[in-house]
């Protein structure tokens, strides 16, 4: 059975311990009670209800920063409590492989290591294993025992959780006057400060979006999604959350504790009454903590918009663009349902496109490569995570507007399930919004195969659509179907370069 660790960060390190060996996660008190003794990398104890807990410091010369941001990875060994000062906790992955460290002459604290597993972890490289019982044995560290009075890690009915049940971790965290749990397995890492910023794509639970990766990433607000309130602008702590294609960023107060799953009793919710009843799931029982509101990680990754918005401005996968789902498809066939979630934008005019076409929103390059000279639908190629997209003048293509208008953003639409894709410049965003009439789908409107660009540009419907958030009168828009146009004008066909008469080249397919 491959084990299961838990990743956590010390200044530019990434680190991971064996869960099994996690007793749970706390906040780093400022400041620590000292202790009358003296070792390197020892900073002081921590009283964790009732237990007294040294806590060690592997990087002693790092400049942690504020210890607000920094927590306390409280480990057991042996009937015996030792904590580890961390300054973020980055999720549990279960590596393929580990490679072993070691030297001959002494035991090192690090005992394997493995390949960084996430691309936001990449930058460190690689992720090194410590070797708890090498911890634990350190000269001069203070490994207090476990008081037997204490909590310790039980199960619900008492008894001894083994090593299986610490599997499953839960996060306690605060939402305003809410306490709430959720699975650690959907956490990517927890976020310490989110700056959000007003965005196009605030709507619902959405709050705009925030820095995270090298990139922009949506914001969401866990007390809308459940329909329990709202959060304050002051709320600036979150983790980030692992959906299919992306992560989205969840708002909170702050983050409390990581305990194993089986610290805690589960009991089911009533039938209340509240708009978001599906994203909670029961009720769980902390000992010495008190009961907390139990957030359905499988409700919240199968939310429609929010798997959507994790496409937006996130990396992608190694393979390239994810390809569309099934519903995708249906959407590219003009076959969407009343209900579906649209972003806005202008060409001049007003038109509307799926969200889930959209796989990325750039703002528009500073420099690009020209094709073709004075040509007011090709634009040219730019380079953006190491692939070249080639930039058309939405605009233009649609025959709407003035194309002289300065275009202000790039929508990166995927051109097809290889990973091919193409930018449509635009000249602004509206906002995120939801369709409340759609014009039935014309006879003969899917047509196999890849469609001409003709054919993929005619692919237009009404539709009538309502603002999210706002109380803002519907209006009439027409949908354009991207993902039809992005394949009709990057076709999975061989590519060859030619000459204009100015002399500039095009990369165009082979004549038939």
């Amino acid at each position: 059975m491959t084990a299961t660790y838990g990743l956590f960060a010390i200044g530019e390190a990434c680190v991971a311990l064996p869960l099994s060996a996690v007793r749970e996660v706390t906040p780093c008190p400022e400041p620590l009670a000292a202790l009358p003794v003296s070792a390197r990398g020892l900073l002081g104890a921590v009283n964790l209800r009732g237990q007294v807990i040294a806590v060690l410091d592997l990087l002693p010369e790092i400049d942690h920063g504020s210890a607000g941001h920094r927590v306390v990875v409280v480990m057991h060994h042996r009937d015996r409590l030792l904590g580890l000062l961390v300054d973020s906790v980055h999720g549990v992955t279960s590596p393929p492989a580990l490679q072993q460290v070691g030297t001959h002459e002494h035991r090192l604290p690090v005992s394997h290591a493995f390949p960084a597993p996430t691309q936001e972890d990449e930058g460190r490289g690689i992720v090194s294993v410590l070797d708890v019982e090498a911890l634990f044995a350190l000269p001069g560290i203070p490994a207090l025992r476990e008081d037997e009075a204490g909590d310790g890690v039980f199960g619900a009915d008492g008894t001894a959780a083994d090593a299986t049940d610490l599997a499953g971790s839960m996060l306690l965290v605060r939402c305003a006057d809410h306490r709430l749990t959720l699975n650690i397995d959907a956490v990517h890492t927890i976020v310490p400060r989110v700056t959000v910023r007003s965005s196009p794509l605030r709507h619902g639970s959405c709050r705009g979006v925030t820095d995270y990766g090298g990139a922009e990433v949506p914001v969401f607000d866990p007390l809308a999604l459940a329909g329990l309130g709202e959060l304050s602008a002051g709320d600036t702590e979150g983790v980030a959350v692992k959906f299919r294609d992306g992560v989205v960023v969840m708002l909170l107060s702050e983050v409390l504790e990581l305990i194993p799953a089986s610290a805690g009793q589960r009991f089911t919710l009533p039938g209340v009454q509240v708009p978001g009843r599906r994203y909670l799931d029961g009720v769980v029982r902390v000992p010495g903590r008190g009961d907390f509101l139990s957030l359905s990680v499988e409700a919240i990754l199968a939310h429609e918009d929010l798997n959507a918005l994790s496409r937006l401005n996130t990396p992608p996968r190694h393979e390239g663009v994810p390809a569309p789902r099934a519903a995708d498809d249906e959407e590219s066939a003009g076959q969407s349902r009343a209900g579906g979630t649209y972003l806005t934008f202008s060409v001049g005019r007003d038109f509307a496109v799926p969200l889930e076409q959209v796989v990325e929103i750039l703002p528009f390059p500073e420099q690009y490569s020209v094709l073709r000279a004075g040509d007011e639908d090709v634009l040219g190629l730019f380079t953006h995570r190491d692939t070249v997209v080639p930039l058309y003048r939405l605009s233009g293509l649609l025959r709407a507007g003035d194309p002289s208008l300065p275009a202000a953003y790039v929508l990166v639409v995927s051109a097809g399930p290889d990973g091919r894709v193409v930018g449509l410049a635009v000249h602004a965003l509206r906002a995120i919004e939801r369709s409340i009439w759609e014009d039935p789908a014309a006879p003969g409107e899917a047509p196999s195969g890849e469609p001409s660009l003709e054919q993929a540009l005619a692919r237009r419907r009404t539709i009538r659509l309502a603002a999210i958030g706002t109380s803002d009168e519907p209006r009439m828009l027409t949908r354009v179907d991207l993902s039809a146009v992005g394949a009709a004008l990057v076709p999975d066909s061989p590519t060859r370069l030619t000459t204009t008469s100015s002399g500039t080249g095009i990369l165009a397919p082979h004549a038939n």
